[in-house]
């Protein structure tokens, strides 16, 4: 053959579509070398991945099996060139899925075998393209930019959210109805149900151990910028709804075990010292804060709850 016979580093184009036509590809002389402009050492460095893939994208199945058949007999007798190009038996010319790095060259997975390229740093978008099910899947992923900026404006955001959420509750507090007036609603449940007097206060120490496993885990998280600032946006602006809401709608006092009523904080002044109290207490009762008018609001489920799912979902 042509192959055996003239230095295949020296085929031009023309060589490579002559190669083409007495292997029986004809139909794609037109694609490969004029189109493409692929000579001797394009041609044994050709792989399957390069036929499925943009730019070439041969569709015919059958074509793309027999000439990479024919190219792997071109690479055997080249054996020689393969190697003085860097290309050693322990490579995968026919790889069906590659991931090229900018910066870190090129991974291949040849009969399930992962090869890897350069091992540089890990700087970088990474395209990655694979095939499945015969189909060509190509996926773009980029490095996690930690932004600590958007981290430093959500946390003041929730900083700012909490300090309004005290204001709200005291204004609430203020214009709790009158049990005598408006009883508390009914539920089918908690009627049914005989009252647990330290069930409020467990639900506190819950939410105490969830905070304490969530800061654990954001100290040992490689993205914990990123955490940080989705659960503080993300807290900041339930609390604000719920802020709305309490505003909104005055509801009656939850159980008759509940000594509420509406209380008068006097001066501005009063009310926010009441306000810092209930901020710096983390409206909890662990610290000794009570507030009427934001139960049927439960600011308590709303942290569990947010906890509870970050801890699960943002383990890895």
């Amino acid at each position: 053959m042509m192959g055996i016979q003239f230095n295949i580093r020296r085929w031009s184009s023309k060589h490579v579509a002559k190669w083409l036509k007495e292997e029986g590809f004809s139909d794609y002389v037109d694609l490969l070398c004029n189109k493409h402009r692929l000579d001797g050492v394009a041609l044994l460095t050709l792989t399957e991945y390069d036929l499925r893939c943009p730019p070439l994208e041969l569709k015919v199945l059958g074509d793309i099996k027999r000439l990479m058949v024919s190219i792997r007999k071109l690479q055997k007798q080249h054996k020689d060139v393969l190697t003085e190009m860097g290309y050693t038996s322990d490579d995968c010319p026919g790889n069906v899925t590659c991931a090229t790095n900018t910066s870190q060259g090129m991974d291949c997975q040849c009969n399930g075998v992962e090869h890897f390229g350069n091992s540089g740093g890990s700087v970088g978008d990474t395209n990655s393209e694979q095939f499945q099910n015969g189909k060509y899947h190509k996926h773009q992923t980029r490095r996690l930019d930690p932004e600590y900026w958007k981290t430093i404006l959500s946390s003041i955001y929730v900083f700012i959210v909490f300090g309004f959420t005290s204001i709200v509750m005291v204004i609430v507090h203020e214009r709790v109805p009158d049990m005598q007036t408006y009883p508390p609603l009914p539920d089918i449940f908690l009627d049914s149900v005989p009252r647990i007097p330290w069930a409020f206060a467990m639900a506190e120490v819950c939410g105490v151990v969830l905070c304490i496993i969530w800061l654990l885990l954001l100290l040992l998280h490689k993205h914990r910028s990123i955490l940080l600032r989705r659960m503080c946006s993300l807290m900041g602006t339930v609390f604000l709804l719920r802020c709305v809401t309490m505003f909104v709608t005055s509801l009656s006092v939850p159980g008759h075990h509940l000594q509420c009523s509406g209380k008068l904080y006097g001066d501005q002044w009063a009310k926010f010292q009441r306000a810092l109290a209930i901020w710096s207490g983390f409206g909890m009762t662990l610290t000794g804060v009570h507030t009427c008018g934001d139960y049927m609001f439960s600011g308590h489920t709303v942290v569990i709850t947010m906890l509870n799912f970050f801890v699960t979902e943002c383990k890895h």
